[in-house]
């Protein structure tokens, strides 16, 4: 099984035993969960919170034609490392009553570069890739207690991704440079939450989210993990998967981002 679909499966059955206990337990707190269902008013305050995070993600893809496996690349959280020239990650949010706003902003900027003799001749290639990957979702509160904050996500996520290859011949120093880009843009469906374990101030945060669109593609995004509260804000620790299938030129691409990300919240 493709670690990716086993890593979704694995949240999504978690996720389902998270929502299946929180809904049948009793109020784990003193206070009494909000009784007001209506949409946000006049009344209801903006609350803000702004998560700068760190991801430390591993890299699978493979390009197909008709079944055929054309390539494929593997790269684990160390070799990203490696070749990391810069990133940047971070989560906002905004919440008034039940309804809000989602945004998880990634960027990275990466070279690889490789060598291989053909036929007598070394040639070295290097390629750069840059990619942001945006998701963005008005965010509705489905069911809120001390125990659990439930809410449901429909938005949009985009990547766009740039490559340039250059292969260079040692002995001359002779080189080609080629180009490519994507551009997707994908609607989204998915929940978002956090499930407090008793009055300790830990809680187990997730996210799940699947949507398609543009040449004909496939995305999901999941995350799961533990987290604690403090009074200026949260810590957490969570597993995260970014999944994309999709098919430019009658070729079939694979991209699978997973890795542990470590992440701070502020919140105002």
């Amino acid at each position: 099984m493709h670690f990716g679909s086993m890593f979704l499966w694995r949240v999504h059955s978690l996720l389902l035993l998270v929502v299946v206990v929180a809904f049948s337990a009793p109020a784990l707190h003193a206070q009494p969960a909000p009784s007001s269902g209506s949409p946000s008013t006049a009344a209801d305050p903006w609350r803000f919170s702004v998560t700068p995070y760190a991801w430390a993600l591993g890299i699978s893809g493979s390009v197909s034609y008709n079944d055929t496996r054309l390539g494929q690349v593997e790269m684990s959280p160390g070799n990203v490392l490696s070749n990391l020239n810069g990133a940047a990650m971070v989560v906002a949010q905004a919440q008034r009553g039940r309804l809000g706003f989602y945004l998880d902003a990634i960027y990275g900027d990466l070279t690889v570069d490789n060598s291989r003799t053909v036929q007598q001749a070394s040639l070295n290639a290097s390629t750069r890739i840059d990619m942001t990957i945006l998701t963005v979702a008005p965010s509705y509160t489905l069911h809120q207690s001390p125990s659990l904050i439930l809410d449901g996500v429909l938005g949009a996520r985009f990547l766009w991704q740039n490559a340039r290859t250059t292969i260079r011949l040692a002995e001359t120093g002779q080189s080609v440079t080629g180009q490519a880009s994507v551009n997707l843009a994908d609607a989204i469906v998915g929940l978002k939450g956090r499930y407090n374990l008793g009055s300790s101030g830990y809680f187990v945060p997730f996210y799940v989210d699947i949507g398609g669109g543009q040449s004909s593609s496939l995305t999901t995004q999941a995350y799961v993990g533990l987290g604690h509260t403090f009074d200026w804000g949260d810590i957490s620790l969570v597993a995260k998967n970014v999944y994309y299938q999709f098919t430019p030129n009658v070729r079939t691409v694979d991209l699978n981002l997973f890795g542990v990300a470590a992440a701070a919240t502020f919140r105002f």
